[in-house]
């Protein structure tokens, strides 16, 4: 479930950025090694575990695709939620992005459907990032919420292009 999160968070915040993203199949990673651009910020008793992520360019290039393939489990059924996501461009912290965004329809654009079953849930989602995109540190955040509001993933990111 926690992959799914983790993709249905990385779907909305490639929805959310004019960076456009794209995912491919997943590889499991040592818990201790999570990636290269990407942290679990997920507390201990987050009902959400990430199983695994992969990330293809990483580090994600301009002008290509980049696609992410992630595997989470949930350990309850998910109803409904949201997804909020900040990100933040250079040495300035200059906000991009600011939103918050509906966990089903996240889901639904990767080709999920709400409610979640508790189990494993995979997502694949790929996206091109534009060749304009401007060079510099990239940091964000994001998190997704349950129907009741209580926290199922946290991820942060951060890379340069």
């Amino acid at each position: 479930m926690k992959t799914l999160l983790f993709l249905c968070a990385l779907v909305a915040i490639m929805q959310a950025s004019p960076l456009r993203q794209q995912l491919k199949p997943a590889v499991p990673l040592l818990e201790d090694n999570l990636g290269d651009i990407w942290t679990d910020c997920s507390s201990a008793s987050d009902p959400a575990k990430i199983k695994s992520v992969v990330i293809n360019p990483d580090p994600p290039q301009r002008g290509q695709s980049l696609s992410v393939n992630a595997t989470v489990t949930l350990s309850e059924q998910v109803t409904g939620g949201s997804i909020k996501v900040d990100i933040k461009y250079g040495i300035f912290s200059i906000t991009l992005i600011d939103k918050t965004l509906d966990l089903c329809d996240t889901v639904k654009s990767a080709g999920a459907t709400c409610p979640l079953a508790a189990g494993d849930q995979n997502l694949a989602i790929s996206e091109s990032l534009p060749s304009v995109a401007p060079s510099g540190e990239y940091k964000g955040n994001a998190v997704v919420t349950d129907q009741s509001g209580n926290q199922l993933v946290c991820i942060n990111l951060d890379f340069k292009l």
